[in-house]
């Protein structure tokens, strides 16, 4: 673990390494501006197109957006500020250059420069397709080459003027881009790295600052100038250490940050799906493609009394369902597995005791993201019980239509004599009015005799019914037992 005596001597030794470098740049400058020019140009497009590698073999994993945006706009940058490095003054490569043809390509070059870090940050997550966006990026500075070397590129400097307007001007937009780029950046700080953030937005105030000092010197070999191309330099390094030495060094921070934010989210999710299916009243149960089971919810639990560690990697179908039914409840899963969903299935299912249950459940197949099978997801209800009832009300209403056909009723004209009350029956013969009753309902008959038949056959033991009751009268109620 590093302590903070190393932390202080790696600190000081990169400002000792800085120092001579900016030392040895010095003296390059003393003994010719354009070997100084020369190397700090050529440092600047080592770095893009170091940056432009990693962006471009990385472009199939990459789900950092920004990074591959990036390194194929600094790839354009790198050939515009090569052809800057050429038409200096006194190179020599060109055959009577104009005095701001350099000057043209320096800005030009900064204006892709500055809009493509402005664009990077706009991407969000939003894949990049490589291919088209370099031909568009090959086109754009295509353009820009043609507008320069026919001569309708707006005059960037003139020997006797120095800088011209439009240059200043350039600067300055080219100044705001740059600010504008690190507010986008600043604002969207969720999508990069923390370091990497720091790195990439003090890359951008460099080069704010250096495109200042590019508004300042009278001519091309002056202090300004050479400051200007002092902070290039350590604005490309610090691009260089946000793309491609943190990308090396941290794949999995910066590379893969992405994949890593998508895994807790997933895991997140997970979690969550875990305790909904977990806790749900309808059982829910994962089988793999060789029907060992690999998820039993609680709802599982409770209808089967299996414990989850019980059932895993368990055969379904020898633990829960009957072995005459075993080959059927089979072919319906390689059915599901196939591709065709099992929906509203009946199936009779065995808990830890061997008691049956009736189950009523779906089956659907669940794929991975290449659309290959991982195996089947089982939901279902256990509708025993609601099977119950209904065959008890089946019974209860079989039952009631049996007792309601043995029920007899007496309806319509009934023929009945009108002196000894027989009555006619359909087929023309008369029946005493009880045999009748009794044929025709569920009536039994007991014989008894009323208080004025009574009278009438046995007067002297039963009185009038319409006489009144005089004490002393001998009457059913009050005779005495022996006589």
């Amino acid at each position: 673990m590093p302590t903070a005596k190393t932390g202080s001597t790696r600190l000081l030794g990169i400002a000792f390494t800085w120092l001579l470098l900016f030392a040895g740049l010095h003296l390059s400058a003393l003994y010719s501006y354009n070997l100084f020019h020369s190397l700090v140009e050529m440092f600047a497009v080592v770095v893009a197109c170091g940056i432009f590698m990693v962006a471009w073999n990385t472009r199939d994993f990459n789900r950092t957006p920004y990074l591959t945006f990036i390194g194929l706009a600094y790839l354009f940058v790198a050939g515009l500020d090569v052809v800057h490095t050429l038409a200096y003054p006194g190179m020599g490569v060109f055959d009577n250059p104009r005095p701001d043809l350099s000057t043209q390509l320096w800005i030009v070059a900064r204006y892709l420069e500055a809009i493509s870090l402005l664009i990077a940050p706009l991407l969000g997550m939003r894949r990049v397709r490589a291919e088209p966006l370099l031909a568009v990026y090959a086109v754009v500075t295509a353009l820009l080459l043609v507008l320069i070397f026919s001569g309708r590129f707006p005059v960037c400097y003139t020997a006797t003027g120095g800088l011209t307007t439009f240059k200043v001007l350039s600067e300055y937009l080219i100044c705001l881009i740059l600010v504008a780029a690190g507010v986008v950046f600043w604002r969207r700080a969720a999508l990069l790295d923390r370091t990497v953030l720091n790195l990439v937005l003090a890359s951008i105030a460099c080069t704010i600052a250096s495109e200042l000092s590019f508004t300042l010197y009278i001519h091309v070999y002056g202090m300004a100038n050479q400051v200007g191309h002092y902070l290039k330099i350590i604005s490309f390094y610090l691009i260089y250490r946000a793309s491609v030495s943190a990308s090396l060094k941290r794949p999995y921070e910066v590379l893969f940050r992405d994949l890593g934010l998508r895994e807790q989210r997933l895991r997140a999710s997970e979690g969550r799906l875990r305790a909904i299916l977990g806790n749900a009243a309808a059982l829910v149960i994962f089988l793999a493609p060789d029907w060992k089971m690999h998820e039993f919810n609680l709802g599982a639990q409770e209808i089967f009394g299996w414990q989850r560690r019980e059932v895993l990697a368990r055969d379904f179908l020898s633990l829960l369902i009957p072995p005459e039914q075993a080959g059927a409840v089979e072919s319906l899963l390689r059915r599901s597995l196939g591709g065709e969903p099992q929906r509203q299935v009946d199936t009779v299912m065995l808990d830890k005791g061997g008691q049956a249950h009736h189950i009523l459940w779906n089956c659907t197949r669940l794929d991975d993201s290449q659309g290959q099978a991982l195996g089947l997801v089982i939901s279902g209800l256990d509708i025993t019980v609601r099977i119950k009832y209904a065959n008890e009300r089946e019974e209860l209403i079989k039952s009631l239509q049996e007792a309601l056909a043995q029920v007899k009723t007496l309806s319509g004209l009934l023929p009945i004599c009108s002196h000894c009350k027989k009555i006619r029956d359909d087929s023309g013969y008369w029946r005493q009015i009880e045999q009748y009753v009794e044929k025709h309902s569920q009536a039994e008959f007991s014989h008894s005799m009323c208080p004025e038949c009574a009278h009438e056959l046995y007067p002297e033991y039963f009185p009038d019914p319409a006489a009144e009751t005089v004490p002393g009268l001998k009457t059913p109620g009050n005779q005495p037992k022996n006589r």
